[in-house]
């Protein structure tokens, strides 16, 4: 019944597309396999990008003061001869939806990794510890902490 409903949805072209598919489903995979190679290698190189960001940043951080809305330029100056050295290593990155890569610009691989001012700030924000008495920049209203992620277990829905 579910079977119909399906072929039914799919319609002619679905239909064809999906024969086709289970006619020569060897190439078709080795070429899907293929595709996603290419994508994970053009993904890797922001991904040790953003991790080494992630390093630098910790490593500078008891240097500066959090509470100074100056920080993250400061950072950024800090950081500049690093990122030089890092980019020139990264060749190529994901294009914006994800689906291919190309290879990359200065300006587009800051943008994608968060090397920039309001990036750095957002990673400041989630690196330091929070605490209740930090207030809010310009709000004068104590902070509220964050609460850690965890995934929506069988033990954390007993617990409801």
């Amino acid at each position: 019944m579910i079977g119909i409903l399906v072929d039914y949805l799919m319609g002619p072209l679905g239909r064809a597309l999906e024969s086709a598919y289970l006619r020569n489903a060897l190439p078709a995979s080795l070429l899907l396999l293929t595709w996603m190679g290419v994508v994970c290698w053009g993904l890797r190189g922001v991904i040790r990008l953003r991790q080494q960001l992630r390093g630098w940043v910790l490593e500078l951080l008891p240097e500066h003061d959090l509470a100074d809305p100056e920080t993250p330029q400061r950072l950024l100056q800090a950081l500049e001869p690093r990122w030089q050295a890092a980019a020139a290593r990264v060749h190529y990155m994901p294009t914006r939806h994800g689906l291919w890569i190309r290879r990359t610009t200065p300006e587009a691989l800051r943008a994608e990794v968060g090397f920039t001012a309001e990036g750095l700030a957002r990673l400041l924000l989630r690196l330091a510890p929070l605490s209740q008495s930090q207030p809010v920049a310009g709000s004068g209203k104590p902070r509220q902490p964050l609460r850690p992620l965890r995934p929506a277990g069988a033990a954390s829905r007993s617990r409801r």
